[in-house]
């Protein structure tokens, strides 16, 4: 029998048949339990691209309708190849992460004009396509095509370091832990074992407090055995809460609302957005000015946001100009595009969630409490002091 030992650090090989038998558990288990997931239904290497992609960093409830209308309109990889990119990001919106989305369209891109459409079926073909990363990849390969690549993301990780008694840092591991999944992987069913891994890992063997009692491996997980379930992973020290205020700044003109998008900035780079700049203390150095030359009077409204660990404090201001002042602001705006690569469009503000495809612009629109294109202070006409943007 074939056998591999590592060192308490590294984790446990038990021999082959334990290993099999494990492995036949799993798949029975999961054929028996998995959720009836959209994505599960047509398991295309498109399909399966665009859902391994949508679920970094987003719970599968959330994903699952963006999901469903992102192929609706984007059906074929020629779809999305050639579709307007803001008409992508729109699809996207809810998601977050839009260099993802981005990325995923030079991706499809670069299939349909290399790969005539079709996923290759090597992984070193496979990561030469922009968006795809050794996980995505070998997701694709073994999901899609049933070949013998195991996967390796945050609930596999879990999974894996619990069942072989891995104690190091996961964070830091990936060699060792995709080497423990290469020896695991059921390489007759590779697909359906990468799921069954993966849905274990997101329903059973939780990160906090795991089910083992509905586990079907609990009676050969070394971790379970020893009790120290609780205690693998090793926890790691959560990323440091950033309060942050930022000022969204709403210019009204007779063209519509100005959003701009420029690539220097920390925030909405790859995305069209309101303006914004900073209020109070931040830990990073500005982003580059762009200054508007503009007046602009606060709302008083403010509303709660997230981006990773930054913890955000928005506040609405606005400004309203007419046709000429319009006119002087898209020639600064010119000038600014030579420095800093600044690009502005024009929309309604009806259509402000679809410019700016982000929650935030849900929020400000939610924090004014506005319909059918009104403003607060500027259509019914309040009465709020003037004030200057910090310089």
């Amino acid at each position: 029998m074939e056998t591999s030992t590592f060192d308490p650090t590294r984790g446990e090989i038990g021999d082959l048949d334990s290993i099999q038998r494990s492995e036949k558990k799993l798949r029975d288990w999961f054929f028996r339990e998995k959720r009836d997931l959209p994505f599960r239904r047509n398991r295309t290497p498109y399909s399966t691209w665009v859902s391994e992609v949508m679920l970094q960093q987003t719970r599968v409830a959330a994903m699952i309708p963006i999901y469903e209308a992102f192929l609706k309109r984007f059906p074929t990889p020629s779809d999305l190849a050639h579709a307007e990119e803001e008409e992508v990001l729109q699809y996207w919106k809810g998601l977050g992460y839009y260099s993802r989305a981005k990325n995923l369209q030079k991706g499809m891109r670069k299939l349909v004009q290399e790969f005539d459409g079709v996923f290759p079926r090597t992984l070193e073909s496979a990561l030469s396509l922009p968006g795809i990363g050794p996980y995505t990849g070998r997701a694709v390969l073994s999901i899609s095509y049933n070949l013998p690549f195991a996967v390796l993301d945050g609930n596999a990780k879990r999974v894996l370091s619990r069942f072989f008694l891995f104690r190091g840092n996961i964070s830091k591991s990936d060699s060792i832990l995709q080497e423990i999944a290469d020896r695991f992987l059921d390489r007759k069913h590779a697909g359906d074992h990468n799921e069954a891994v993966m849905e274990l890992g997101a329903r059973i063997c939780l990160p906090a407090r795991p089910l083992c009692a509905q586990c079907p491996l609990s009676q050969d997980c070394r971790a379970f055995r020893e009790g120290a379930q609780n205690e693998i992973p090793v926890p790691e020290k959560k990323a440091r809460e950033i309060p942050l205020g930022m000022r969204f700044l709403i210019v009204r003109a007779p063209e519509g609302i100005l959003l701009l998008r420029y690539s220097e900035r920390r925030f909405f780079k790859t995305i069209f957005s309101l303006p914004f700049d900073w209020e109070g203390d931040s830990p990073y150095d500005p982003d580059p000015n762009i200054d508007l030359g503009i007046e602009f009077s606060n709302t008083g409204s403010e509303f709660k946001h997230t981006i990773t660990h930054h913890k955000i404090r928005g506040s609405i201001w606005e400004s309203v100009l007419g046709s000429d002042e319009a006119r002087r602001l898209e020639e600064r705006l010119l000038r600014e595009k030579k420095e800093f690569g600044v690009e502005w469009k024009w929309c309604s503000w009806a259509d402000l969630e679809n410019g700016f495809p982000s929650s935030v612009a849900k929020k400000i629109r939610r924090a004014l409490s506005v319909s059918e294109g009104e403003l607060p202070g500027i259509s019914r006409g309040k009465n709020l002091s003037k004030n200057r943007r910090e310089e």
